[in-house]
């Protein structure tokens, strides 16, 4: 991967994790009893999946 493309990678992983944050501390904030919280991340790469990431955030 050149230079560049790594450079747009980390700046799109970067407004990811902003974004996921800011929803998971609403979340949070809106549903106070909850105990677990399931995530699911994946990605799709020119219509491949290419990697999935799933596990339950306990709080």
């Amino acid at each position: 991967m050149d230079e560049k493309t790594q450079l747009e990678v980390r700046k799109f992983l970067k407004r990811l994790g902003i974004n996921s944050q800011e929803k998971l501390h609403k979340f949070i904030q809106d549903n106070p009893n909850i105990k677990d919280i399931p995530i699911k991340v994946s990605f799709e790469i020119d219509g491949k999946q290419d990697f999935i990431f799933e596990d339950k955030l306990k709080i």
